[in-house]
């Protein structure tokens, strides 16, 4: 086994490394094999596996490649490597793809096309791939995968967002390890799917050995997969750490920071890390820390603290960061390398509330870190989530919700059981939102007196919250915010069908509208029908989807800012105020499909 040794007070290895990789060319790369080029972006045929096609640019870096062609020789290794980092990428998946992004090369994170799949496993995206083992039994060589917690995946040939904060192994002197790598944290889509993840070994179809640094590896050789907005942000091992802690204790409810000299000390003594515990008491109390700040980077350095229910002082190398505030701080101080004096005051003089100490430190040579001991710090009000899931039948739950900073008072979201849901604004007869995974956190809205407002769980994708029918006199006309008096606008209410599905009713524009929203049959998009009764005025127009850039990919469908797609027929692209709309004429009925 190959280990890379890293010096333990290296300065390079302190210091952090923030890069975002250039995709105008492929030099960041070892000798990329002709399956890797730079384009300026890259389609999907959503008809057919595996079928990617690009653009000449750059900014793109796209695979196109066989499925069933297989070999080490078609994957694509960075020309550097990395430790602790939190990397950051957009991705694309062709249609069936699959790929694999290997952080020090050694520990595979799976990008994988599981649009729709209900139960994610090891294989899919957002997954910790298995290790592997031929020795084992048929069936039973694949071992410590790990699968995300739910499947947050869009559609193929929509860009899509990764997240992964990872710890690298570290090895003693001679090279022998000593701690396992973990995965800390990784989003799919705003979506946390893997927390806190210990990895004994490499995963399967990794470079040999683990290291202390090693370079990016990303699969090639199981289908087309484009990659955009590349950032790494590298950490080093070593990390501020407080030394000779000591505390003072002197009690009361003080308005200012005493004079210690004239004010009684009650106890004092030695600690491992800061804690309000050694007070013995809920109030009343002041509590002086002070001791040494091992600094391992100079450079500028961020503080976080927390003494709820009180005040608070910190000094850093002499210098009084944060003055005597109330409940918690931010601040900020340049700090040389090497020890330098550090003091933290404490006066808890609020009854009501609880003792809460904590102090966090960052910077750009290391994530945040917690100076206090376990249990230091207590949330004032902790309450269990009131969460709303659809059983077996769809859930229509009215509430206000919060949407592009607006609150919208007639809100109802409606639920499915198989994890699909959507919001719309009776106000407007406006699609407001629409969602994957968990329905609804109503805590806002049951919790205490409450505010009336409930959450969206989930993968999200918000839509724009104007109506959806619309009097546009001319092409120069702008889509209406909202409806005024002259638009003729009521609501209606709304039926609930005998599965437990909504249809939505109003008028509008002197005709009676009934808007139907359903999920398909494999529960991956959503297909929404208006049928509208009435003398239809010509100038009565159905918006389908707005956003920077709509592009038509077929005779009947239309991607939105690579974000969703639509899928209509007789839709019509019109540019208006820098945006696009994608706009059908109203008819007695208009059927379209929503896929992300």
């Amino acid at each position: 086994m190959i280990r890379k040794l890293v010096p333990l007070f290296s300065l390079i290895s302190l210091v952090v490394k923030s890069q975002t990789i250039s995709l105008n060319d492929l030099s960041s790369f070892k000798n990329p094999s002709a399956n890797w080029s730079i384009v300026g972006d890259a389609v999907v045929d959503l008809a057919q596996n595996n079928a990617m096609s690009t653009t000449a640019g750059k900014g793109v870096l796209a695979c196109i490649h066989p499925k069933g062609k297989y070999g080490r020789q078609y994957d694509l290794l960075t020309n550097f490597e990395h430790g602790d980092a939190d990397v950051e990428f957009d991705f694309m998946m062709a249609r069936g793809s699959n790929s694999g992004f290997y952080l020090q090369g050694r520990y595979e994170i799976q990008l994988f096309d599981s649009w729709g799949v209900r139960q994610p496993h090891a294989h899919d995206l957002g997954a910790i791939y298995e290790r592997w083992d031929e020795s084992r039994p048929t069936g039973q060589k694949g071992y410590e995968g790990y699968a995300p917690r739910m499947n947050a995946s869009k559609a193929p040939g929509l860009w899509q967002h990764m997240k992964i904060i990872f710890q690298a192994p570290r090895f003693d002197g001679s090279g022998k390890k000593i701690a396992n790598a973990k995965v800390l944290k990784i989003e799919v889509n705003g979506i946390t799917v893997q927390e806190n993840v210990e990895l004994a070994g490499p995963t399967r179809g990794s470079l040999d050995g683990e290291v202390a640094k090693g370079p990016i590896l990303i699969q090639g050789d199981h289908g087309c997969v484009a990659f955009r907005n590349l950032s790494v942000k590298q950490y080093g091992e070593q990390v501020p750490q407080l030394k000779d802690l000591k505390f003072a204790q002197y009690d009361g409810i003080f308005m200012a920071e005493p004079d210690y000299s004239k004010t009684k000390l009650v106890k004092e003594g030695s600690l491992e890390k800061l804690t309000y515990d050694v007070a013995n008491k809920d109030n009343g109390y002041l509590l002086r820390f002070t001791g040494k700040l091992v600094v391992p980077v100079a450079g500028e350095y961020r503080f976080q603290t927390v003494h709820n229910g009180g005040n608070g002082i910190l000094r850093v190398n002499n210098e009084e960061i944060l003055k005597w505030k109330w409940w918690e701080g931010q601040a900020k101080v340049n700090l040389p390398a090497g020890e330098v004096p550090f003091e933290y005051v404490y006066n808890k003089n609020t009854d009501w509330a609880k003792s809460s100490l904590g102090l966090s430190i960052e910077s750009d040579f290391n994530r945040a870190i917690e100076l206090q001991g376990l249990g230091s710090v207590n949330l004032s009000n902790p309450t269990n989530p009131i969460l709303v899931a659809p059983g077996s039948t769809p859930v229509v739950h009215r509430s206000f919700f919060r949407i592009a900073n607006e609150n919208v008072s007639h809100g109802v979201s409606v639920g499915e059981p198989t994890g699909i849901h959507y919001a719309i604004n009776l106000e407007k007869g406006a699609l407001a939102r629409v969602w994957k995974g968990d329905f609804l956190d109503v805590t806002p809205m049951w919790n205490d007196r409450g505010n009336g407002m409930s959450i969206p769980q989930g993968s999200v994708l918000n839509l724009n919250n104007q109506p959806t029918l619309a009097l546009i006199a001319s092409e120069q006309t702008a889509w209406p915010a909202s409806y005024g008096e002259t638009d003729g606008f009521r609501q209606r209410g709304y039926e609930i069908d005998a599965a437990g599905r909504p249809t939505f009713k109003y008028d509008v524009a002197g005709v009676k509208v009934e808007d139907q929203i359903r999920p398909d049959a494999d529960s991956k998009f959503l297909n929404r029908e208006l049928r509208i009764a009435g003398t239809i005025p010509a100038t009565l127009k159905c918006r389908l989807a707005s956003g920077k850039e709509i592009v038509k990919i077929s005779d009947n469908t239309f991607v939105v800012d690579k974000s969703y797609y639509i899928q209509a027929d007789g839709a019509a692209i019109r540019t208006i105020g820098g945006n696009q709309e994608l706009v059908v004429p109203a008819a007695s009925k208009i059927n379209y499909s929503l896929m992300w």
